[in-house]
């Protein structure tokens, strides 16, 4: 598994680099630090085969059930290619027909909280999103994405779990 997510971090690089040097304001693209590789698989059998290999490489492991399907976070005990220390396992959505393997890298700056104008002035194609508490701004280029975040997904995960904390409390 590191073999091949490796390898599409390398083939991701090299397009990531590339779309950095037509960039005006490259300055800002070369600082923002890659922490996160998001990881697309078929279906459950996939999702679940997968899941198990990210167990003997990781430190901390969760499992999320969220839009109709698994994901999985898992923070590693040795940084991948560009060290990246973060895998998000994602099963595919019901009925969607996105490709699988490398979906995304996160990047993060907290920089990229004003990140819309640059990317404006840049010409580029973007969207801020949300999913429950997470934010961030999509950038899609050379067929692939980047989500600029001012957090990385561990943050995510412990505002989620305080908000589980205070739904418990509160029972």
């Amino acid at each position: 598994m590191v073999e091949e997510l490796n390898k599409a971090i390398e083939v991701y690089m090299q397009k990531w680099q590339a779309f950095i040097s037509e960039r005006q304001n490259a300055t800002f693209f070369k600082d923002l630090r890659p922490t996160a590789i998001g990881w697309k698989v078929q279906d459950l059998d996939e999702f679940n085969r997968r899941f198990e290999e990210m167990r003997g490489l990781s430190t901390k492991l969760d499992l999320t059930w969220m839009n109709e399907r698994w994901i999985s976070e898992g923070c590693l005990k040795t940084p991948l290619a560009h060290n990246i220390s973060i895998i998000k396992l994602m099963q595919r959505r019901p009925n969607s027909t996105d490709a699988i393997g490398l979906d995304h890298i996160d990047f993060y700056s907290p920089a990229a909280a004003g990140a819309e104008a640059l990317l404006d002035k840049e010409g580029l194609k973007w969207t801020h999103e949300q999913n429950g508490i997470c934010t961030w701004t999509s950038i899609w280029f050379a067929g692939t994405e980047a989500k600029l975040r001012t957090d990385t997904v561990l943050t995510v995960l412990a505002d989620e779990y305080k908000q589980a904390e205070q739904h418990v409390l509160a029972a």
